[in-house]
C-alpha cells in the first residue's frame, strides 16, 4: 500500500540524502544538482508557501518524494515532481502510484486546475511515471538543460483537472 504523509522535520535528513545521490541528483534541476543537499535547504523549502512536500510510504517504509512547487493559488497551477529515494522499491509503480495521489489531492483539496512537470530528455523512467498518470507531453525547450557533460532538451508534461 501506498500513502502519503506531509513531511516532517524528523525525515528532512532522508530526503537530503536522497537529493544528494548521484543517480537521483543527476535529474534535479542545475541548483540543485551536483551539490550535496543539506536538511536545512529541505526545511527551507518545506517552509516556502509556494511548495508541498509528501514523503512517500510503501508497506510503511518512506520510500520517496512527491511535492508540488512553484503552486500559484490564483492561476490555479503547479509543478509537480518525484523522487524514488530507496532502490529497493523500484520497478513496483510506488512512485507512479504516489504521483497519481498527488495529482487528486491537488485537484481536490489545494484547488489547482493544471499542473505541469519537466524532464531531462534521457530521463526514461521519469517519463514512464508521468505518461502512466496521465500526464502527456505538452512541448520542449531544446537544450535547456545539461546532462553528462551535454546540452540535451528539456520535455514538459501537463495534466488538467479535465483531463
Amino acid at each position: 500500500m501506498i500513502a502519503l504523509e506531509p513531511l516532517a522535520s524528523e525525515h528532512f535528513g532522508t530526503a537530503a540524502k536522497w537529493l544528494s545521490a548521484s543517480d537521483i541528483n543527476q535529474w534535479l534541476t542545475s541548483e540543485w544538482r551536483g551539490r550535496m543537499v543539506e536538511p536545512a535547504l529541505i526545511g527551507i523549502a518545506v517552509r516556502n508557501k509556494r511548495n508541498r512536500f509528501f514523503l512517500v510510504r510503501c508497506e510503511g517504509e518512506p520510500s520517496g518524494l512527491v511535492a508540488l512547487a512553484d503552486w500559484d493559488p490564483i492561476d490555479k497551477v503547479a509543478m509537480i515532481w518525484y523522487v524514488r529515494g530507496e532502490p529497493s522499491f523500484g520497478g513496483r509503480g510506488v512512485i507512479t502510484d504516489a504521483v497519481v495521489q498527488l495529482v487528486r489531492l491537488a485537484f481536490s483539496e489545494f484547488d489547482i486546475e493544471a499542473l505541469y512537470a519537466w524532464i531531462m530528455e534521457d530521463n526514461h523512467r521519469s517519463r514512464r511515471v508521468l505518461e502512466r498518470a496521465g500526464f502527456r507531453e505538452a512541448g520542449r525547450l531544446r537544450s535547456a538543460t545539461r546532462h553528462e557533460e551535454r546540452q540535451i532538451d528539456r520535455i514538459y508534461f501537463d495534466l488538467t483537472r479535465q483531463d
